[in-house]
């Protein structure tokens, strides 16, 4: 179930505004060094809105953090590379400029465990990202494909969730909903 985001940022639940020197080089903070669309609950639904658009030096982000275990689900596309989405790691990157078939897994308990073959998303198409995260393992699926998936101790990460982008690439989010898991 979701919200009209659209009328919730309207009623004021939403904008924080500075540089976004360093976001991708240091890890989240609690006030995230970026342009910032918050999401009020961890739920976006557009109900026939359009897309959020987030350009460069921009960031959606979770208004609250969130702890596993927890499913996310989100439905987004880029114009081109680098859509990147963080909450157990610093980025989980798709369509990477340094090479678009790795999936980058930077930070967090799956660092450096890239994925040969399993970061290609199609351009100027949504995907479905699911992310299922216990306090064990994650998993990382785009449109029902695993693409990653990881076991280690999640149990504390209590950390919002985010989708931006990088080197210019514009991003689209139409839906992230968050749903906890037995």
């Amino acid at each position: 179930m979701g919200i009209n985001l659209r009328s919730e940022f309207v009623k004021g639940a939403l904008v924080l505004a500075c540089a976004l020197a360093g976001f991708f080089t240091a890890p989240l903070r609690a006030d995230p060094p970026a342009a910032v669309e918050q999401i009020p609950d961890g739920v976006l639904g557009n109900h026939g809105d359009p897309p959020i658009r987030i350009d460069q030096n921009e960031v959606l982000i979770t208004k609250n953090s969130f702890r596993p275990p927890i499913e996310i689900t989100i439905v987004a596309k880029t114009d081109s590379k680098n859509l990147r989405i963080s909450y157990t790691a610093m980025d989980v990157i798709f369509n990477w400029e340094g090479d678009e078939s790795q999936l980058r897994v930077d930070g967090g308990p799956g660092d450096g465990k890239h994925q040969e073959n399993k970061g290609l998303i199609p351009a100027n198409k949504y995907v479905t990202i699911r992310w299922d995260v216990t306090n064990t393992q994650e998993s990382i699926y785009v449109d029902d494909d695993l693409r990653f998936q990881n076991t280690a101790d999640y149990s504390k990460i209590d950390k919002p969730i985010s989708v931006f982008g990088y080197g210019g690439s514009i991003i689209r989010v139409m839906s992230l909903t968050t749903r906890q898991l037995p």
